[in-house]
């Protein structure tokens, strides 16, 4: 199993992981159990799952039952995959995806939605400005802790802010008053809505840490500490790298220079997704080729959609690796395009490559 909290002396082959997209589309225990053991099979060490999603909430969370999809799992689900994960050495990392992505878990405290200055309600996003909202998150994150036992959580965090190609009215840096207004107050007159962000991070991950977990955090909104932040995402937090938007957008390399430690889960060869185009193809097969050609657990995105790439040299023999190795991502965006059996079957022909892959490296 990875080890999260002592890192000194792992090689980039020790988090082998697969983050399962269990919110969108309903999956039974009987099928997780099975990866499980596949998983374990091949080598892998993590399953990251990923519980909370816009239209659904996948597990019954202690406390927040009543925000659970119909077919959620229910707490024997839980025990039946966490019994399994530990007989076969499998970590199980929860997410709850926050404060994006979060509309299903703002289901009557529709109060707590975030406003931007025009007036619109945006449904999917926590307005993280609020005590009451740092509460709820901290809640929720106790919850998934209290049911999935281990030594990671995960943070979500992705997609909070104006991506690269919307346009100037979402990229407008007072375009959510509530957020600015609270840096302001807590920071100074400098701030900016990103340090409420890091704010909103940084006590989630203190929290995670009393509770003995590592945090992990999807990288979309970290600000490297090159770029004077004024308030720096805290380092203990172990950055999920999957996106890199555009060139004057942080890199592998920045985040390095910031003292991170990382996941490699590149979008552009990890990813495998259900969308309205249909299912994701066998063999790893991505816009720019196969799994087995283009995959390396140092070779992280450097440019979304480019072909372009950034390797990170291997460290020195008995010196801490701060790359922890890689995971694939199964997205499912249109979750009735593939069935679960359909789905699994497919991803089995991703999940042997990676497996060779990553086993190859950590035998350098």
């Amino acid at each position: 199993m990875p080890g999260f909290s002592g890192s000194s002396g792992l090689r980039a082959a020790d988090y082998r992981g697969l983050s399962l997209d269990v919110a969108r589309k309903t999956f039974t225990s009987d099928a997780v159990v099975r990866l499980i053991s596949r998983l374990a099979e091949l080598g892998f060490t993590a399953l990251h799952l990923h519980l909370t999603e816009t239209h659904r909430v996948g597990v019954r969370l202690p406390g927040f039952e009543e925000l659970a999809a119909d077919d959620a799992w229910d707490s024997q689900d839980v025990a039946r995959i966490v019994a399994a994960a530990e007989a076969f050495g499998i970590a199980i990392v929860p997410e709850i995806d926050l404060p994006s992505h979060a509309a299903a878990l703002l289901v009557g405290r529709e109060h707590l939605q975030l406003v931007d200055h025009h007036g619109r309600v945006h449904a999917d996003r926590l307005d993280i400005s609020r005590l009451e909202a740092l509460e709820l998150a901290l809640d929720l994150l106790e919850a998934a802790a209290a049911l999935f036992p281990g030594d990671a959580i995960h943070l979500g965090g992705d997609e909070y802010f104006a991506a690269p190609w919307e346009d100037e009215d979402a990229q407008h840096p007072e375009r959510f008053p509530s957020l600015l207004e609270h840096a302001r107050r807590e920071i100074g007159e400098q701030a900016t809505a990103h340090d409420s962000y890091a704010l909103f991070v940084n006590a989630l991950a203190a929290r995670a840490i009393e509770l003995g977990r590592t945090p992990l955090l999807w990288n979309d909104h970290v600000v490297p500490v090159s770029e004077g932040p004024l308030v720096p995402i805290s380092t203990d937090v172990v950055l999920d790298v999957w996106i890199r938007w555009r060139d004057w957008t942080p890199s592998v390399t920045d985040y390095l220079l910031s003292g991170y430690r990382l996941i490699n889960s590149h979008g552009d060869q990890l990813y495998a997704v259900l969308s309205e185009d249909g299912p994701f193809e066998p063999h790893g097969k991505r816009r720019f080729g196969l799994l087995a050609d283009t995959f390396s657990p140092r070779r992280f995105m450097g440019l979304a959609a480019e072909d372009v790439h950034l390797e990170v040299p291997p460290v020195p023999a008995g010196t801490p690796d701060p790359v922890l190795g890689a995971s694939l991502s199964v997205w499912c965006d249109a979750p009735d395009v593939m069935g679960e059996r359909e789905l699994l079957e497919r991803l089995d022909t991703w999940l042997v490559p990676f497996a060779r892959i990553m086993a190859a490296d950590g035998d350098l």
